[in-house]
This record gives structure tokens, sequence and C-alpha cells, in this order.
């Protein structure tokens, strides 16, 4: 009786032995998509990332990917309806990466408004030997055949959230600190869609916000000005956000920004 098991058993043991750097352990929390759709993402993640299934596979010890719909600020930024998280376990001592590694590097990926994949960490993006810019921790590698797999977010506001937000944004306007801080929020998160997330804008209000030292102010108003501004734009952004901070700052506080 217990013989026959035995096959059955050395079988289990080859499959597991013989999992190569391209399998991946998927978990569907979403019927929006199905299993074919996320088989044709997956593969163009391998080819988008292909360093982390060729020459970096030899330090893999697994990749998992979750696939889901629920909102989330990375997920709205890049209007992905639907997305895939994927998170690639390493081992202690890599190999074939050199430099400062973390045991788990993280991706996400999705289609619609922006399709491609985001490298979240500097192991991520060394997985998929890409450079980073200067002062980015992330890397966004564009892959436009996401798009026909993974469907686009869709967002619109109802007449409360809209009238809420102008409500936000006239107390910001008067000077309320909370209400800056969150309006900041809704130029990178998106506010259910009210304004279009704006990088520039949302810079633009941390600098007023650190600038005009509210007394409820604290150090994470500089720490957002570095997240928001320093890490998140370009010198040409960066220089169009301080100008816009400027006219913000003069038509709040009716003097020069300091």
């Amino acid at each position: 009786m217990i013989r026959p098991l035995v096959p059955l058993l050395f079988a289990v043991a080859l499959a597991a032995c013989g999992r190569g750097p391209n399998d991946v352990d998927v978990d569907m929390e979403t019927s929006a998509v199905g299993k074919v759709d996320v088989d044709r993402a997956l593969d163009q993640i391998r080819n988008i990332c292909r360093p982390l299934f060729s020459r970096h596979a030899s330090d893999v010890t697994r990749i998992r990917a979750t696939v889901a719909d629920e909102g989330n600020t990375q997920a709205r930024r890049f209007g992905w309806g639907v997305y895939i998280s994927l998170i690639v376990d390493l081992k202690s001592s890599p190999t074939t990466l050199a430099g400062e590694i973390e045991p788990q590097a993280h991706f996400l990926a999705g289609g619609g408004a922006r399709p491609g994949l985001l490298a979240f960490s500097p192991t991520a993006a060394a997985l998929c030997d890409q450079p980073l810019a200067e002062g980015r921790r992330n890397a966004f590698l564009p892959a436009r055949g996401l798009a026909e797999d993974l469907p686009q977010r869709v967002l619109n506001p109802t007449r409360e959230q809209i009238a809420a937000y102008r409500a936000e944004e006239a107390r910001a306007l008067a000077g309320d600190y909370q209400s800056q801080r969150n309006i900041a929020w809704c130029w990178v998160d998106g506010c259910y869609g009210v304004e279009p997330i704006d990088d520039v804008q949302a810079c633009a209000w941390r600098i007023v916000i650190a600038a005009a030292r509210h007394p409820k102010s604290d150090a994470s108003d500089q720490d957002n000005v570095r997240i928001d501004c320093d890490q998140a734009l370009t010198p040409d952004d960066r220089a169009q956000a301080t100008e816009k901070a400027q006219k913000l700052f003069q038509k709040i506080y009716k003097r020069p920004l300091p």
C-alpha cells in the first residue's frame, strides 16, 4: 500500500528541485484579469528585467507575485487598475550583485496610463542591471505591452469628493497647515481623481509648507521636500516647482518666499 507512493513523492521532489529561474509563484487577489493575462504580463516582465531571470538567477531563492486591484499610491500614480506586486527573495551572500544588497527586492508592474515595471529599491534596480539617476532610489522601466494585459484604473470622483477637495484647497490657500499638507499629498496620490497627479505641484506645496514654519511644523516637512522634490524631480522640474512655490507663497502669505 505504501510502495506506490514512493514514485509519486520522488516526482514531487524532482519537480521542486527542477524549478527554473523563470518560475514565479502567483497569488490571485482579483478576478478582474485571468491567468492567461497574468502569464502574458509575467512573460513581459521577464523581458523587461532579463538579468533577474538570467545573470542574477543563481542568487534568487524565490519569486512571488500577487495580482491585485486594490488601490495603493503607486498604482494610482501610474493609472493602474490591476497591478502585479513581485517579491524576490535573495540568497544571504549573493555572488552576482555588488554593493549593499537587501535580502528582498520589490517590484510593481501594471498597464493602463503608464505601463511598465517599477523597481522599488537600489537592489531591485540592480537585479535588472538598471542604473539609478542621481538622488533616486527606484527606477521605472516602460513596457507598452503591459497595457494590453493589465487594465487601466478609471476614476470618477463624486460631487461630494470634488466639493471636499475644493474646501480643503480653500483652507490651504488661507494658510491652514494641515490642509496644506493634505493638498500636497493630493498632488502626489491623486485624491479620488479630482486633480491629475502632478509631482511639480506637490513639490511646490512642500516648499511652501517648509518655508512657512508653522508652529505645528516638524522635521517631516523637510523630509517631504527631500522626498517629493530632491528625489522625485529632475533639476528642470525642481526649478519649475520652486518658481510655482514662490508665487504660491506670495499669494498665501503676502510676502516673498524666504
